[in-house]
């Protein structure tokens, strides 16, 4: 979905008249017509499901208790689903963990320091920070696979070690590596370019809903999650712990860029229709759950 198109269901459901809508979003006369006529089951369902919407907090808190619960497709006997979705594209290495030469810095010092940082410098991070970044928050220290489970080991925790979060980056200044939409290989401790060049970073742009900190920084860290992975062993209550554990990578990236003399950005504000699109999920096996903007101080 892009921009367009979210700007007209979004003012059309709201209540705008069709000239504000036109003033809003600068469509003309011709393209609200179109938009009209292409979008209407759009609108249709929207209308239908709002009403769910309205009460959506509490009833998800109230049903994910566990007197609600049905027996897990673990319990029931399912196929346990890998750790890791196979992804194909031409392969970025990255230097082993560890060969950062730090500045001396305690951890006390690097809590307190952390701010989110929305304005950086044009200064590009080497492939050291990045693999570090990297480390902290996704890299999988060991992985264990079998009939009955497939787990990985990381630096922060996951209910149940299900690590349901993936990591995709959006590259704009790293040293030896090409603009674009790269895959973090957890295991292999890789990256996987997915698309090259500024088309794909202007729709995670719009996709961020513009915000000039995800234009600026160096790299943003987009990450998704596949809920069937934790909710295979927790069902339905498996979706409390996609955001639990979204927040630990997230802190996790804070204190590493605050280590690097970078800062970061977490970002919950974003489309979700625009950048599920641009890394072609389909919203409902994987989406996107949490953006990170990094980069170096001025």
């Amino acid at each position: 979905m892009d921009a367009k198109t979210f700007d007209y269901l979004y003012y059309k459901t709201h209540g705008y008249t069709d000239e504000q809508i036109r003033q809003e979003s600068g469509m003309s006369a011709d393209e609200l017509e179109l938009m009209d006529s292409a979008l209407k089951h759009i609108l249709a369902e929207i209308e239908a499901e709002r009403p769910k919407a309205k009460n959506i907090g509490p009833d998800f808190v109230k049903l994910t208790r566990y007197v609600y619960a049905d027996k897990s497709d673990q319990q029931l006997g399912m196929p346990r689903p890998d750790a890791i979705k196979a992804r194909s594209g031409e392969l970025v290495a990255l230097p082993a963990v560890g060969t950062l030469d730090f500045k001396d810095i305690s951890l006390q010092e690097t809590i307190a320091k952390r701010r989110s940082l929305r304005e950086y410098s044009d200064e590009s991070l080497s492939l050291e920070e990045l693999s570090f970044l990297l480390y902290c928050g996704s890299w999988a220290r060991d992985f264990r696979s079998n009939e009955r489970m497939e787990i990985t080991f990381r630096n922060v925790p996951s209910a149940g070690s299900r690590h349901p979060i993936e990591c995709f980056l959006d590259v704009h200044r790293v040293n030896g590596i090409k603009n674009g939409l790269y895959y973090y290989h957890p295991i292999k401790h890789c990256l996987i370019l997915i698309e090259e060049g500024a088309g794909i970073q202007q729709k995670i742009f719009e996709g961020c809903l513009r915000q000039e900190m995800v234009g600026k920084a160096a790299v943003n860290f987009i990450y998704t999650a596949v809920p069937y992975r934790t909710s295979w062993r927790y069902g339905q209550r498996g979706y409390r712990y996609l955001y639990l554990d979204a927040g630990h990578i997230g802190q996790n990236l804070h204190l590493a860029s605050e280590a690097i003399g970078g800062g970061c950005c977490m970002i919950g504000a974003f489309l979700d229709e625009g950048l599920n699109a641009a890394l072609d999920l389909d919203g409902y096996e994987e989406f996107v759950i949490y953006v990170a903007a990094i980069g170096k101080r001025k």
